[in-house]
């Protein structure tokens, strides 16, 4: 799958797992610091599949406090996962 899960039922699993890993401050591959990333933002922005409007509701977060926080989780890990995208993670077209 695109997000670098194996399967839709793989998705909930490694969630777990990562969760579990990060509450325990426990070192994180980067493949696993990609998942937890891309399901973050999914869950944040997406209607569809993710809390999206009702993002403030269902975690406290207010959407600014959210995307002030995303961005700086994504800057301090895109060294770490931009590798793996095309590869192990998702794809990018050819020509970028």
């Amino acid at each position: 799958m695109a997000m670098g899960f194996i399967s839709a039922t793989d998705l909930p699993a490694q969630c777990s797992r990562i969760r579990s890993a990060l509450v325990a401050w426990e070192s994180l591959e980067p493949m696993d610091w990609a998942r937890a990333l891309l399901a973050t933002e999914i869950a944040f922005s997406s209607d569809v599949v993710g809390s999206g409007y009702e993002w403030p509701t269902t975690t406290g977060w207010s959407d600014e406090v959210t995307v002030k926080t995303l961005r700086a989780i994504q800057r301090k890990l895109v060294r770490l996962v931009a590798p793996l995208v095309g590869n192990s993670l998702g794809t990018r077209p050819s020509n970028v």
